[in-house]
C-alpha cells in the first residue's frame, strides 16, 4: 500500500491514476490522501474526493475506484453531475454510491437521496425523492425503490416504485407493497386518490397525471359564499 501526502499526491495522480476509459477520455480521481492498492488496480480517496470523466463528476467524502473494472464506489455526501446523450443535466445527492465509468451507470442510495433531472421538454426539472436510485446514462432510464416521492406542479406522488419512461417522457408508479398515491391541487380543490397505476407526464404540452385500475379518492372543496 502506498500513501501519497498533501503536495504529492496531485502530481501521481496525474501521472499514474489518469487513464483511458471506454468512453473515450480519461477519469481522474484526487482527493485530500490518496492510497494505491492492488497494483496500483484500485485507488482509494479520502476527504474532498473528486473523480472526473468526460460527462460526470462525482464528489464524496470518501470513494474508491478500480481500474479493471471502472467501477467506483463513494460514501458520504454524495453528488453526481452529469448529463444523458441528450445533453440534458443530470443531479443525483445520495449517502452512497456505485457507479461503472464504462457502462454509464450505477445506483444511488441512502437518507434523502434525491435526482434531479432537467428535461429540454419540461421548463421544471423533473425531481425524484427515493432511498435508492439507479442511473442509466446511456438509455435515461432512471428508476427509484422504497418511500419513492415526485414533485409535479399539481402536487406529490408517493409510491413504492417508479421508473421513467423516456420514450413517452413519463414516471410510472405500479402497486407493489401499497397503491401509490396522487396529493394533488386542481382549480383550487385539492385531491388525495390511489390507483394501482399513476402515470405522471412530464413535458409542458403533455403535463398531466393519469390514473388506471380501481382509482379511490377524495375531494376538499372550499365552499365560496
Amino acid at each position: 500500500m502506498i500513501k501519497i501526502g498533501s503536495l504529492l499526491f496531485m502530481i501521481f495522480t496525474f501521472v499514474e491514476i489518469s487513464f483511458a476509459n471506454a468512453i473515450s477520455g480519461k477519469t481522474i480521481v484526487t482527493g485530500n490522501k490518496l492510497e494505491v492498492r492492488n497494483g496500483g488496480n484500485v485507488i482509494i480517496s479520502k476527504g474532498n474526493s473528486k473523480a472526473i470523466d468526460d460527462v460526470n463528476v462525482i464528489t464524496a467524502d470518501k470513494m474508491t475506484y478500480n481500474k479493471k473494472s471502472s467501477n467506483l464506489s463513494a460514501s458520504s455526501n454524495v453528488k453526481l453531475l452529469s448529463k444523458t446523450q441528450d445533453n440534458e443535466p443530470l443531479e443525483a445527492y445520495g449517502e452512497f454510491a456505485q457507479y461503472c465509468i464504462n457502462d454509464e451507470k450505477g445506483k444511488i442510495w441512502g437518507y434523502n437521496t434525491v435526482v434531479k433531472y432537467f428535461m429540454q421538454t419540461s421548463t421544471l426539472p423533473l425531481i425524484l425523492n427515493a432511498q435508492e436510485i439507479y442511473v442509466d446514462r446511456k438509455q435515461t432510464a432512471l428508476s427509484a425503490y422504497s418511500n419513492v416521492e415526485v414533485i409535479t406542479s399539481s402536487g406529490t406522488i408517493y409510491s413504492d416504485n417508479a421508473v421513467f419512461d423516456k420514450k413517452t417522457l413519463s414516471v410510472v408508479f405500479r402497486k407493489d407493497k401499497k397503491r401509490p398515491i396522487a396529493d394533488v391541487l386542481y382549480e383550487s380543490r385539492k385531491g388525495l386518490y390511489e390507483a394501482d397505476e399513476i402515470v405522471f407526464y412530464n413535458s409542458d404540452d403533455n403535463k398531466k397525471i393519469v390514473m388506471n385500475g380501481s382509482v379511490k379518492g377524495k375531494i376538499e372543496m372550499e365552499d365560496k359564499k
